[in-house]
C-alpha cells in the first residue's frame, strides 16, 4: 500500500474570515502523533462496527472516531490517524467519521466554522462536513468528488447559534481503498461578531469663541465585512439653533476598518446661554450593529450672561433704608444689583457672591432669574420696598469694602462668571451704572435724570422696577385689595405675577374672587382666601438643614413627581430618596424613588429630606374650602396629617373641631433639632399655630375623617402663653443623646387623665431609649411625654418614671424648672438603690443593673422638705393597679413580697396568690367576665384594696 497525506499548519487562535474578526473556541488537537484508529492489514483487520475509539486531544479541543463496519483491508498498512500534525486516512476502504466533543456556546449567538483538508489519491467517493446542534440532527454540506491534490476544505461564516447550548463538528467519508485517502490539517471554530460602527464617545464639550471653528467627532468601524454607508442626522433635541453651526459632513461611507470624523463648524451666537448640538447615526447602506448611536456636543458660551449694575457699599447713616425694612444699617442696607442680559431665565442655585476677602452668599437652591430681570443681594434686613427677586447674604454680611473692592460672581462648580473691581465708593450711597448695563459706574445722586441714594431692583436712570411682578407689602392693613398694601400702590391684575415675601407684619387676606397668573408665597409668609381664587400658587418652606421633617402641601393639586422634578431630594440605599409618607400598618415610612408617583393630598403629611438646606416648594392652587382627610386605627393609631392652607391654623379650634375623632387632644410635631417629637395640647397650647406645610401626628380613636375648617385660617398670632406656668422638665442623659419628660402643674387638672393637659409619648415608630412618665392615679398603662397635674397638691404627689433603656448603661438623670414656688425643691427616688437625690442641686448618675423597660425604680417628688423614703417603700398607697388586657392586671411600684386577692363585687374570691415583685408584675386572671372588680394587696406591714375595671 502507498502512505499518501498533506500537511498543513495550524490557523492561528485568532483569524478573519472576510474581515469578520473571531475569536477561537475550538481547535481540534491534531498534536499527537498516532491518536485514532491503529494500523491494520488483512491479518490485523480492525474490529467489526459499529467501533469507536476514545476522546483524543486535550480539552476543550478533544475528538473521537467512529464507523458502523469494519473497513476493507489488504496486506498493505492501512489506518485512519493522526501523522505529522494533520488527521491522515491512508488506504482506508470503507466508512471513516470525525466529531468534535460537545462545544458550549450557551453564551454565544454567532459563530464560523472552518476545516482545511486535501484530497490524497483518486478518491470519488462520498465525502461530508457536519455540524449538530443540542444533539439533535446533522446538518450536512457535501463536498464534490474530487481528485489527488484538490482541496477538501469546508467554511460556514456567521452561523446563528442562539437559543442553543452544545454544538459539535465533523466529517464523515466513505473511500474504496486503493491507495486513497484525505488529509485534514485544521477543523475550528469561533466565535464571530458582526460588523460595527459608532461614535467613540457619547458625549464632548466646546466653548464657544468669537470666529467660527470646527469640531471633529470620531466615528469608528471595526469587523469589516463589505462596504456601508452612515448617515448623520441632527437630532430634535439639540438646543443650538441652526445658524450656530454647519454639519460639514452629512455622511461617512466605509470600506475598510477604519475611523473617519464628522466635521461640524460652530459659530459664535449673539445670545448667552450654552447649547447642545445631538447627532444621530443611521445605515443608509449595508449593513451593521451601531454601537454608541448619539452623541451631544455642549456648547459652552463665551459670553457673561450678568452684568452688576449697582453696588452700595456705604449706605447713609440717616437716609440709607436701601431695604426698606423702616431701619438704617450701614451693613444690612448694604446690596449688590446683578441683572440678567442673557436673554434667557438664569437658574442661579448654588452660584455665589463673594467680595476679595470670601464668599458671603450662596443662592439657594432654585434661584430663578428672569430674562431681563435683577435681583439684588442685601447684606441684612427685612428688604420690603425693593421690586422683583430680593435676598439676603447668608454668611449674614456683604462686607463691601468703601475704599475699593471686588465683587465676584462664581457659578455652582465654583468657576468665576464676572469680576467687577470697583474703586472708592465711600460717599453715603450706591455707585451706579449711567446708563444702564453698560455705562460706567458714578455716583448715584449724580445721574441727573435720577439723582437719588439708591434704586435697588430699579432702573437707574429713570426708576422704573426691572420686574413685573407685583409685591405685596401690607404697608396699611390685611386688605388685598388695598393699593397702599402692594408696592408702588399697584394692585394685582388677572396676569399679574405676585410675590408675597417673608418677615412682614401683616399679610394678604382676600375677601371677594380674585385672579391672578401666578403667586409665589415665601417661608413664614401667609395667605388666606375667603372666595375664590384663580391662578397657579406656589408656597416656599424653607427647610433649614437637610435633616428629616414632617410637611404637608399647603395647594392643591401637587403630585409626587411634581415634587421631586421641583426639588433636589437626598438619596438613599436601594434607590430610596428623601420623601416618605407613613403607613400605620406597622411598616411606616413608604419611601419613594426617583420614578414614583402619586397626589400629595390635600391633609396628608409625609416627611421629607432635602439634599442640602434649602426651600421646598409647593405648586399647585388654593384650598379656600373645608379639607377632609380619612385616619384609621391600625397597628398604631397614629396618623401624619398636615395643614392644607396657605395660612395658619389655630390648633385649639382643630382639636375642638376634631375632638370625636381623637384620643387624645394632642399633635406630635417632629423636632428635627432634638430627633424627638414635641407635643402640643389643647389644654396647655390652645393658641398655637400649625404654619402652612407642617405635617405633624394625630392619635385617632376611630375609622374616620379630620376636618380642616377654612374658617380656621389665620395669619401668624404670638403662640406663646402669657402667664409663665409652673413646669418641671426632667431629663435622662446617655452618651450625649437626652431624653424628656415634661410636668406642668396647672389648677384645675387631677392626678389622672386630662384631655388636652395629659400627652402620651409617640409609638408610631420604635424608640429603645426612652423617658416618661405615668398617671399618679387612675393609671392605665399608658407612658406620657406630658403630663398635668393639680398645683395645691403639689407637695404629696409622687409621679411615677418610665425608662426604656439596656442593662449597663449608664443614665444621667437631672431637672429644669420654670415658676417653681422658692420653697419647692425636685427630688428624684432610685428604689433599686435605695437612694433619694436633690435634682435641685445635683444631677444623678445610675447604671442600670438590668434592662430599663417600664416603670417601677425612678419616682419623682416635689418638695419642701426631704420626702420620707423608708414610709414611703412600707406603703401601698402609691401603688398602681390597672386592666394592661382583658385577663391580665399590672401592678406598679411595688418591690416585695405580698398576696393578691381579687373578688367579684359579691365577694366572690377569685384568685388568690403570693408574688415577689420588682417593681412591676403581671397578674393573669381566670376567664372572667367584663366588670368591676377588687383587688386587695397585703404586706407583712400594710394593706390596701383597689377597684379595677375588666374589659
Amino acid at each position: 500500500m502507498r502512505q499518501n497525506y498533506f500537511l498543513i499548519v495550524f490557523l492561528l487562535s485568532f483569524f478573519s474570515i472576510h474581515g469578520i474578526f473571531s475569536q477561537e473556541i475550538f481547535n481540534a488537537d491534531f498534536s499527537n502523533d498516532g491518536d485514532g484508529f491503529p494500523d491494520h492489514t488483512t491479518s490485523n483487520p480492525p474490529a467489526t462496527g459499529p467501533q469507536t475509539t476514545a476522546n483524543f486531544g486535550t480539552s476543550p479541543n478533544q475528538w473521537y472516531l467512529s464507523y458502523d463496519t469494519a473497513p476493507n483491508s489488504d496486506t498493505s498498512a492501512n489506518s485512519f490517524k493522526v501523522m505529522s500534525g494533520a488527521l491522515i486516512s491512508s488506504d482506508w476502504g470503507g466508512q471513516g467519521i470525525f466529531t468534535s466533543q460537545p462545544i458550549d456556546i450557551s453564551s454565544t449567538s454567532v459563530i464560523s466554522i472552518s476545516a482545511i483538508g486535501e484530497n490524497v489519491g483518486a478518491n470519488d467517493n462520498s465525502f461530508k462536513y457536519f455540524y449538530i446542534l443540542d444533539g439533535g440532527t446533522r446538518v450536512e454540506t457535501e463536498v464534490s468528488p474530487t481528485t489527488n491534490g484538490d482541496p477538501v476544505n469546508y467554511s460556514i461564516i456567521n452561523l446563528d447559534v442562539s437559543g442553543s447550548s452544545t454544538l459539535q463538528v465533523g466529517f464523515e467519508f466513505s473511500e474504496n481503498g486503493s491507495g486513497d485517502g484525505y488529509s485534514i490539517s485544521s477543523f475550528t471554530v469561533s466565535e464571530t461578531s458582526d460588523p460595527s460602527v459608532g461614535f467613540d464617545n457619547a458625549s464632548s464639550s466646546e466653548n464657544e469663541t468669537n470666529t467660527p471653528f470646527n469640531t471633529l467627532i470620531p466615528v469608528t468601524f471595526s469587523n469589516y465585512s463589505s462596504d456601508v454607508t452612515i448617515g448623520v442626522n441632527i437630532n430634535s433635541s439639540s438646543t443650538a439653533e441652526v445658524s450656530d453651526y454647519t454639519l460639514n459632513t452629512p455622511s461617512l461611507t466605509f470600506t475598510s476598518n477604519a475611523t473617519q470624523n464628522i466635521s461640524i463648524t460652530i459659530n459664535d451666537d449673539i445670545d448667552y446661554d450654552s447649547e447642545t448640538i445631538i447627532l444621530d447615526l443611521v445605515i443608509t447602506s449595508g449593513t451593521a450593529n451601531i454601537t454608541i448611536q448619539q452623541h451631544t456636543i455642549t456648547i459652552n458660551d463665551d459670553d457673561i450672561p450678568i452684568v452688576i449694575n449697582e453696588i452700595n457699599a456705604d449706605p447713609d447713616v440717616t437716609n440709607g433704608d436701601a431695604n426698606g425694612d423702616g431701619t438704617v444699617n450701614t451693613s444690612e442696607d448694604e446690596f449688590v444689583e446683578i441683572y440678567n442680559i442673557s436673554g434667557v431665565d438664569l437658574d442661579l442655585s448654588g452660584w455665589i457672591l463673594a467680595d476679595a476677602v470670601s464668599d458671603r452668599h450662596v443662592f439657594p437652591n432654585t434661584t430663578i432669574l428672569p430674562a431681563n430681570e435683577a435681583i439684588v443681594i442685601f447684606g441684612g434686613g427685612t428688604p420690603i420696598t425693593v421690586p422683583g427677586l430680593v435676598q439676603v447674604a447668608s454668611s449674614g454680611i456683604l462686607g463691601l469694602n468703601n475704599g475699593g473692592d471686588s465683587v465676584i460672581i462664581k457659578n455652582n462648580s465654583g468657576n468665576v462668571v464676572l469680576t467687577e473691581t470697583y474703586g472708592a465708593a465711600g460717599n453715603n450711597q450706591s455707585i451706579a451704572r449711567n446708563e444702564d448695563f453698560t455705562g460706567s459706574f458714578i455716583e448715584h445722586s449724580t445721574i441727573t435724570s435720577n439723582p437719588v441714594l439708591f434704586s435697588p431692583g430699579r432702573n437707574n436712570t429713570d426708576n422704573t422696577p426691572f420686574s413685573s411682578t407685583i409685591k405685596w407689602t401690607g404697608t396699611t392693613s390685611n386688605d388685598w385689595s388695598t393699593a397702599t398694601n402692594w408696592l408702588d400702590n399697584s394692585l394685582p391684575v388677572a396676569t399679574s405675577n405676585i410675590v408675597i415675601p417673608s418677615n412682614l407684619t401683616k399679610y394678604p387676606t382676600a375677601s371677594s374672587a380674585i385672579t391672578f397668573n401666578s403667586l409665589t408665597i415665601n417661608n413664614g409668609a401667609s395667605f388666606v382666601s375667603q372666595n375664590t381664587v384663580t391662578g397657579t400658587v406656589t408656597y416656599n418652606r424653607n427647610l433649614a438643614t437637610n435633616n428629616w421633617y414632617l410637611v404637608s402641601s399647603p395647594v392643591n393639586g401637587e403630585t409626587i413627581e411634581n415634587l421631586i422634578s421641583n426639588n433636589t431630594f437626598d438619596t438613599g440605599t436601594g434607590g430610596n430618596i428623601g420623601i416618605a409618607p407613613y403607613n400605620n400598618n406597622g411598616t411606616a415610612w413608604n419611601y419613594k424613588n426617583i420614578s414614583s408617583t402619586g397626589s400629595a393630598t390635600s391633609g396628608k403629611g409625609f416627611s421629607v429630606k432635602l439634599a442640602t438646606p434649602g426651600d421646598l416648594n409647593f405648586t399647585g392652587t388654593i384650598n379656600n374650602n373645608n379639607i377632609t382627610y380619612p385616619i384609621t386605627q391600625n397597628t398604631t393609631n397614629f396618623n401624619l396629617i398636615g395643614n392644607p392652607f396657605t395660612s395658619y391654623i389655630n390648633l385649639g379650634t382643630f382639636l375642638t373641631d376634631n375632638n370625636m375623632a381623637l384620643t387624645e387632644q394632642t399633635i406630635w410635631l417632629w423636632n428635627q433639632a432634638t430627633g424627638s417629637y414635641d407635643l402640643k395640647m389643647s389644654g396647655i397650647d390652645a393658641a398655637f399655630q400649625i404654619a402652612p406645610g407642617q405635617g405633624f401626628f394625630v392619635s385617632a380613636a376611630s375609622n374616620t375623617n379630620i376636618t380642616f375648617n377654612a374658617s380656621n385660617q389665620s395669619h401668624q398670632t404670638d403662640s406663646f402663653q402669657r402667664t409663665p406656668r409652673t413646669t418641671i422638665n426632667l431629663i435622662a442623659t446617655k452618651n450625649k443623646v437626652s431624653k424628656s419628660t415634661k410636668l406642668y402643674y396647672i389648677a384645675g387638672t387631677t392626678t389622672g387623665f386630662d384631655n388636652g393637659f395629659d400627652g402620651t409619648v409617640f409609638d408610631g415608630t420604635t424608640d429603645k431609649y426612652t423617658l416618661f412618665t405615668q398617671l399618679v392615679t387612675n393609671n392605665n398603662g399608658k407612658n406620657y411625654a406630658i403630663q398635668s397635674l393639680p398645683s395645691k397638691k403639689m407637695e404629696s404627689t409622687i409621679v411615677p418614671i418610665g425608662l426604656t433603656a439596656l442593662t449597663g448603661q449608664t443614665i444621667e438623670f437631672s431637672a429644669q424648672s420654670n415658676n417653681l414656688p422658692a420653697n419647692i425643691k425636685i427630688y428624684l427616688e432610685d428604689r433599686v438603690n435605695n437612694t433619694l437625690i436633690n435634682l435641685s442641686e445635683n444631677n444623678y448618675n445610675v447604671t442600670l443593673t438590668s434592662d430599663a423597660n417600664n416603670i417601677g425604680q425612678f419616682y419623682l417628688h416635689t418638695s419642701s422638705k426631704v420626702p420620707e423614703v423608708k414610709d414611703i417603700n412600707t406603703s401601698l398607697d402609691k401603688i398602681s393597679i390597672y386592666n394592661s388586657s382583658h385577663n391580665e392586671i399590672t401592678i406598679v411600684g411595688l418591690r416585695t413580697k405580698v398576696k393578691i386577692t381579687v373578688y367579684s363585687v359579691l365577694g366572690k374570691e377569685i384568685l388568690a396568690q403570693n408574688i415577689t415583685s420588682n417593681g412591676v408584675s403581671k397578674v393573669t386572671l381566670p376567664n372572667i367576665s367584663t366588670g368591676v372588680y377588687i383587688v386587695t394587696l397585703k404586706t407583712d406591714l400594710a394593706e390596701v384594696s383597689k377597684k379595677i375595671i375588666l374589659k
